[in-house]
């Protein structure tokens, strides 16, 4: 037996022999779902007031010594939350909040509601960085000589460059929004926040949340920090 498997793991690969992974992970869920809510519950309840460090759908990037919030669950994700409702944080409680390629995820409107979250619980002189594919660039080469279309950094085949552009789009059903610079820039303004930046790669007007951004999409990337 292998010395590494979790007390009952050999009942757990027969479950699964038995039944398929997929109907053994259904049935699993609202175990793990309750567990996941009884860690966030606890964790949220020792939480301190002020200066927090909020990675906003942090996904398989955890980041430690931030409080990392996904609606997955994960072993480093301390709080597991949809993010299309309210933060479970208090007002004026964040110092900085961190969101890479997260907004794209969900609808505008509950993009626009999150953004107002994030104001409403950041400091005065806290700020927010948001990461997401830059839509403009996309549709400037594709305008262009569309040589950003076929940068290596991208992991799919193309048939022709409007694949590309669909694939920022929609990127099989998972995008529901893309966005410019205006867009975002106005979305800020319209919550509140005073200042903003258009901000390059691993640059940040706030000391903790320089070169937290993930290489491998720099280039494709767009960056605006709101500061409140």
């Amino acid at each position: 037996m292998n010395n590494n498997h979790t007390p009952f793991q050999w009942l757990k690969d027969a479950v699964v022999g038995l039944i398929g992974r997929e109907r053994a992970n259904r049935i699993a869920a609202p175990y793990h779902d309750r567990k996941a809510r009884r860690r966030t519950e606890e964790f949220l309840a020792n939480l301190s007031k002020s200066d927090l460090r909020v990675n906003l759908g942090c996904g398989y990037r955890p980041v430690a010594g931030w409080i990392n919030v996904d609606r997955a669950r994960g072993p480093e994700v301390q709080v597991v939350w949809d993010l299309t409702r309210e933060l479970p944080f208090p007002d004026s409680s964040c110092t900085a909040i961190f969101s890479e390629h997260l907004i794209e995820h969900i609808s505008k409107e509950d993009a626009a509601k999150l953004i107002g979250e994030c104001y409403r619980v950041l400091q005065d002189g806290g700020v927010l960085r948001l990461s997401t594919p830059d839509a403009e660039l996309f549709l400037r080469s594709y305008a262009g000589d569309r040589k950003f279309l076929g940068h290596a950094g991208f992991s799919q085949a193309i048939d022709t460059a409007i694949d590309r552009v669909n694939y920022m789009m929609r990127e099989y059903g998972q995008h529901l929004w893309s966005y410019d610079e205006e867009l975002l820039t106005l979305m800020l303004k319209r919550v509140g926040f005073k200042s903003i930046i258009r901000q390059r790669f691993g640059v940040s007007v706030h000391s903790q949340m320089g070169n937290m951004d993930f290489d491998a999409r720099e280039f494709e990337s767009l960056y605006l920090e709101g500061i409140k």
